[in-house]
């Protein structure tokens, strides 16, 4: 009985032991399962194909440099069957010689090339005539305004003509500098900087970054009636195009929105980039749009008409598809469809494009 109850006592340690090591293998199993899902994921990035802008809606500015070497030596658009230059039956175009020219210059030779005889006597025959077409050299302008008030035998004292304010410049921009300034800032997007430098350069015309910053503010405000009148046909028209981009005011991140329409454009900031943004903005007559958008969800948030994806993000995306898989023509048969519907567009773009031929 004692033997048989130590060897029960052996195999219960046995047993205990088995138990224990079972515990601690499960550990390093559960550990290394762990490790194993990190190192999957990690590893992910380098098997999957990298997305850029060329194939889907990562943004330029994200791209690794070689992404970005690689995005501008491949393009989305096909190469063309035709020849380079003029197609075959296209009527070509020749700029034309203008009848009444500015200037005339009378060029012939002072001298005989061979003897070396003086031919300034000798009357010249009309060889050929060609026209060049240059920029006058801009130079400043400074205009003075003298003011004269003038005095009625009433006693009125009679000013044709705006006060001067107090503390005022007697010098000021005429409407020409302000005219370009407000363009190259705003539709050609230059920084003051680089603004302030061209004016002194190209025009003579030396001027500070604050004058500019002032000349911009104050068109904006001459501009908002003609901007509030864009943003009423905008809100009557019944397909619009938005986006939205990050930028930076003052070091803080804001929001660069955009609602176009086939002829009209709306650039405006917002402090965020979510549906509130648009809602506040444009109100109730985003129900009577159709909205073309890439897939951000705040488009998808909003009681739109309808919605479209921008064609060129789908472009894109299916490109993407064809990176990851070489075989498959089914992306491919898509974007020729889709540059099929946009050439349709372009080529017609006021009329009603039937829908029945492009679903059968």
């Amino acid at each position: 009985m004692a033997g048989l109850l130590s060897e029960l006592k052996e195999l219960r340690g046995t047993i205990d032991s088995l138990y224990a090591e079972n515990r601690s293998l499960n550990r390093n199993i559960d550990k290394l399962l762990k490790e194993n899902l990190e190192l999957r994921k990690r590893l992910e990035k380098y098997e999957q194909l990298p997305k850029n802008s060329g194939n889907s809606s990562t943004p330029p500015s994200k791209e690794p440099i070689k992404a970005e070497v690689e995005r501008r030596t491949k393009s989305l658009r096909k190469k063309s069957e035709r020849p380079v230059g003029g197609q075959s039956g296209h009527e070509g175009t020749t700029r034309k010689k203008v009848e009444m020219p500015d200037e005339i210059q009378e060029v012939s030779s002072r001298y005989c090339s061979e003897c070396g005889r003086d031919l300034s006597g000798v009357e010249g025959e009309l060889d050929y005539v060609s026209q060049e077409i240059d920029m006058p050299q801009i130079q400043p302008i400074y205009r003075e305004r003298r003011f004269y008030k003038k005095v009625c035998s009433c006693g009125c004292c009679n000013r044709d003509y705006a006060p001067r304010r107090r503390g005022g410049n007697a010098i000021v921009f005429g409407k020409n500098i302000r005219a370009i300034a407000t363009y190259l800032s705003v539709v050609q997007c230059m920084p003051y900087e680089r603004l302030q430098s061209l004016f002194e350069t190209m025009f003579n015309v030396r001027i500070s970054q604050g004058t500019l910053a002032n000349i911009v503010r104050e068109m904006l405000e001459r501009s908002r009636p003609a901007i509030a009148l864009i943003e009423r046909m905008i809100k009557a028209s019944a397909v619009v195009g938005f986006d939205e981009s990050g930028c930076y005011t003052n070091g803080k991140l804001n929001w660069s929105w955009i609602a176009q329409t086939t002829y009209l454009t709306l650039v405006f900031r917002g402090a965020g980039r979510g549906a509130k943004v648009l809602e506040e903005r444009f109100g109730d007559s985003l129900k009577n749009m159709v909205a073309v958008t890439d897939r951000h969800s705040a488009y998808f948030a909003i009681d739109f008409l309808n919605n479209q994806i921008c064609l060129a993000h789908l472009l894109r995306n299916l490109e993407y598809l064809n990176d990851i898989d070489k075989k498959q023509t089914w992306a491919k048969d898509v974007q020729t469809l889709l540059r099929e519907a946009i050439h349709l567009r372009n080529e017609n773009p006021d009329e009603v494009i039937p829908k029945n031929s492009w679903l059968t």
